[in-house]
């Protein structure tokens, strides 16, 4: 591989940059501020200053020819910006000593994300060092390089999943345009995929137009190659939600069995015709929680969009899952997971489909003929109804045999097993059987903290974390309404339009960029488009409502200049190279054309036209009797009222002509 000329060259000692959610899989390296003013001061020496020129000794900007300075003061000196003297981006080719001077040394091009680091060294992120292979504290030697800006690259997965990846270009061409400066033949890039616990790897195996390119502010398109051309359900490490035995169907309940924090995940997906499913888990022995998401492919208690933590003394877990809260442009799969609580719970999973009008009425029908309560006595002990005539007996017996919780309503028989193991939590309303505390305890009274590692990352309970996970939090699933990919929706945008507008900072980022408009061919920010395109059509309704219209009846495009005031497509059949002055010529081509639709027509089927044979009779007389086309002599008649009008043509100077009153109708 042919190497850049380089413009600095700097020695320093490697230390790693542990991986964050926050940097992710980037190539930016932390250098220290000893380098800036290195490349500074070797930026001078080189004369590499693009924007300003020497001038008696002293500095004088270039300053465009509508600048005026406020003073005189401002012209005496401007000096340009010592920034302004290097490149950008800055690019350094990162290349280990051992291996400097060799035909085939292994280098790798990156950026920089700031020059705060510590003197000597220079920060990597560790997915970097391990695709370079080195270790901390060896040396390297960086160099900055002007690379061009790259046009297409081929990346080659190597990992089977990428096979089962929606819409991987967009994916790729986002955490490129995001995460990565340049990219360098050879080297193997580690992508996020959201709900995948592992970074998929992908090698750079083509570049254009060089081995090593720019990619910041630049049109690349990216081909993707599979290394393993077999399906990807065939590999082993397939992720177990693309597995058929782990496909819920209808009317089809599967065994699970997990235990204490095991999770088993499962599939669903919406046929067409269905508009909300039950998903019910039964217990049969030991106790789990049912959790779903259409985002997230593994969820889990914390990160999921339904759930069901209901205690262990309710044996069956039931979720409502309705196909109008799914993504809008997603796809109709919804993932399960189901997450052992005890050390061993035995259960089925199975999916019930919505209930049918015709049921929803019957049971609207069945409570609307429920009896009527006149004559009836509500029970103080049981809340039971009772009639007015038993009601005595029924209290004495009520009070004698049961006993009501006297925090809640529930009623037990009293010195029954079920009454001495009712419990109610000290810290809130919650109640149950006591085999219920453990979980309520875990779930709701449990601190947590949150990965996001934002000021509000601390919470009472594993259920508030899930609610932060579900809404706030900026290593929250979205699907970008811009880039359609599925992306962390970053932090609350803090700027006016964006809150106004609903978008996150991932989407006001993703928004912010721009395309061609194909009407006007100006820049447009995508966020923008939608409003841009509504100008356009405004600008169009009132051009249309200000257009002056074409002369020909069955015309309605806007009128050009000629003699006849028609538009263009009408005109056509009348134009000729000949010189005619008096618009002689013009008129007798007018003449032939009227007669000739008037007396043989058009021959065409859809023809309604009035002044020509073929629509008269397409028209018919109405009652079923053929429409003879008129005769010769009936055709000039008609024709002389149009011809008379445009009679002026003919005379000089030639007085204005309202072509509105004409009644002129040409077949197109």
């Amino acid at each position: 591989m042919t190497l850049a000329h380089s413009e600095f060259k700097q020695i320093l000692r490697c230390a790693k940059v542990p991986h964050s959610a926050a940097t992710g899989f980037t190539d930016k390296l932390y250098l220290p501020l000893s380098t800036l003013t290195a490349l500074l001061d070797s930026s001078k020496r080189n004369g590499q200053s693009n924007r300003a020129t020497a001038t008696n000794g002293r500095y004088q900007s270039r300053r465009p020819p509508y600048y005026s300075p406020i003073n005189s003061e401002e012209t005496d000196y401007s000096l340009p910006s010592q920034t302004d003297l290097l490149p950008s981006p800055l690019i350094f080719r990162l290349i280990p000593t051992a291996q400097a001077g060799l035909h085939n040394a292994r280098a790798i091009h990156c950026g920089v994300r700031e020059f705060s680091y510590e003197e000597g060294l220079v920060g990597i992120p560790e997915w970097l060092m391990s695709e370079m292979e080195l270790t901390e504290d060896d040396a390297v030697s960086i160099e900055l390089v002007r690379l061009e800006k790259g046009s297409h690259t081929q990346l080659q997965a190597l990992n089977p999943m990428a096979r089962g990846v929606g819409d991987l270009r967009s994916l790729l061409e986002a955490y490129m345009r995001t995460k990565l400066t340049a990219l360098t033949i050879g080297e193997t890039l580690l992508v996020p995929i959201s709900g995948v616990a592992e970074p998929m790897s992908f090698s750079v195996t083509a570049l254009e137009p060089s081995a090593a390119v720019d990619i910041v502010d630049t049109d690349l398109s990216v081909d993707i190659v599979h290394a393993h051309q077999g399906p990807a359900l065939d590999h082993p490490a397939t992720s177990q939600n693309s597995a058929s035995g782990n496909e819920l169907v209808s009317g089809a309940s599967i065994d699970v069995s997990v235990g204490k924090e095991q999770t088993k995940s499962f599939s669903f997906s919406f046929s067409a015709g269905v508009n909300s499913v039950d998903v019910i888990l039964s217990c049969v022995t030991g106790d789990a929680s049912l959790v779903a998401s259409c985002l997230v492919q593994n969820p889990s208690v914390v990160d999921n969009t339904w759930f069901d933590f209901s205690a262990p003394s309710h044996k069956q877990k039931r979720l409502r899952i309705s196909r109008d809260e799914l993504l809008p442009q997603g796809s109709n799969t919804v993932h399960i997971s189901v997450v052992g609580f005890t050390a061993l719970c035995q259960a089925s999973i199975s999916v019930e489909l919505d209930s049918t009008l015709e049921d929803k009425v019957e049971a609207e029908t069945e409570l609307s003929s429920s009896p009527s309560e006149d004559g009836m006595r509500l029970c103080a002990n049981c809340g039971s109804s009772v009639p007015t005539a038993r009601f005595d007996m029924h209290r004495i017996v009520c009070e004698r045999h049961n006993v009501k919780c006297t925090r809640c309503t529930s009623i037990f028989k009293r010195g029954s097993d079920e009454a001495e193991r009712h419990w109610h939590c000290e810290l809130c309303n919650a109640s149950g059987d006591t085999d219920d505390s453990a979980k309520h305890f875990y779930f709701f009274h449990t601190p947590a903290s949150c990965t996001c590692d934002t000021e509000l990352s601390a919470f009472a309970s594993i259920a508030e974390l899930a609610e932060h996970r579900r809404t706030r939090c900026p290593e929250r699933l979205i699907e970008c309404r811009y880039c359609h990919n599925v992306e962390p929706q970053g932090p609350a945008s803090e700027d006016a339009v964006d809150i106004m507008d609903g978008l996150n900072a991932h989407e006001a980022y993703c928004g912010s960029r721009t395309i061609e408009c194909i009407k006007c061919k100006a820049n447009v920010r995508i966020r923008q488009v939608r409003v841009h395109m509504q100008m356009h059509q405004m600008k169009e309704q009132v051009a249309r409502e200000n257009m002056v219209p074409c002369a020909n009846k069955e015309c309605n495009k806007e009128r050009a200049t000629n003699p006849l005031g028609l538009c263009v497509s009408c005109f056509g059949p009348f134009y000729t190279g000949q010189h005619d002055p008096d618009s002689h010529k013009l008129l007798k081509r007018l003449a032939r054309v009227l007669h000739t639709q008037l007396t043989r027509g058009c021959d065409s089927k859809s023809c309604r036209n009035s002044m020509c044979a073929t629509g008269v009779q397409n028209i018919g007389s109405g009652n079923g009797s053929p429409v003879l086309p008129p005769s010769q002599t009936e055709a000039a008649a008609r024709m002389v009222p149009i011809l008379k009008a445009y009679a002026p043509l003919t005379t000089f100077p030639r007085p204005s002509i309202d072509y509105a009153k004409i009644d002129l109708h040409l077949c197109k």
